[in-house]
């Protein structure tokens, strides 16, 4: 009996040290996907939140770049005072093409008057995705820190030329993004 727990344990832990957490997710990015910041400055990034400083770098044009907050699954990064990038972990329900077993949701969020966003899907290992929601020019999202939500809102105008607001919630299912 004592053999099957000590089994079944050490096959538990194998199982939970496979999930990656954003920290290992952000620091493995490829420079590619966030083209002004370095692998360097993102572990950068990564001490100085680890340590308790501000992670405040400068990337690749000398510009200020922000690690604004950073959780298990979750990251908010300030590019500049234009482009700001929300990164979510998600579980995945289903077999991923790289093994990979969670999905990165990035929403890129670009301007300042108007601005729009740009969501993208990613295996953990950085495999793009065919991304589910349809990417429009006045649309912007925002991930949810605390579950696994994505909210958009289109912004549009009417007969009036008034500026009209719909928002919509999306909820993860393991497998895609549907409405709540």
């Amino acid at each position: 009996m004592k053999k099957i727990i000590f089994s079944l344990f050490l096959t538990l832990s194998a199982v939970s040290l496979t999930a990656a957490d954003m920290k290992d997710v952000f620091s493995a990015m490829p420079d590619s996907v966030l083209p002004t910041l370095t692998r360097n400055n993102r572990l950068d990034m990564i001490d100085f939140v680890s340590s308790g400083m501000k992670a405040v770098v400068n990337d690749v044009f000398n510009e200020k770049s922000t690690l604004d907050t950073l959780t298990a699954d979750y990251l908010h990064i300030t590019l500049s005072e234009a482009v700001k990038v929300e990164m979510k972990l998600l579980p995945s329900s289903r077999q991923l093409v790289d093994s990979a077993e969670q999905v990165v949701c990035m929403v890129m969020t670009y301007g300042t008057k108007p601005i729009e966003s740009k969501v993208q899907l990613f295996t953990s290992k950085w495999t793009p995705l065919s991304s589910p929601i349809p990417s429009c020019g006045n649309q912007t999202a925002t991930l949810s820190i605390a579950s696994d939500t994505l909210s958009l809102e289109v912004t549009s105008r009417n007969e009036e030329n008034k500026e009209e607001k719909q928002l919509t919630t999306l909820k993860w299912n393991g497998i895609t993004f549907n409405k709540d």
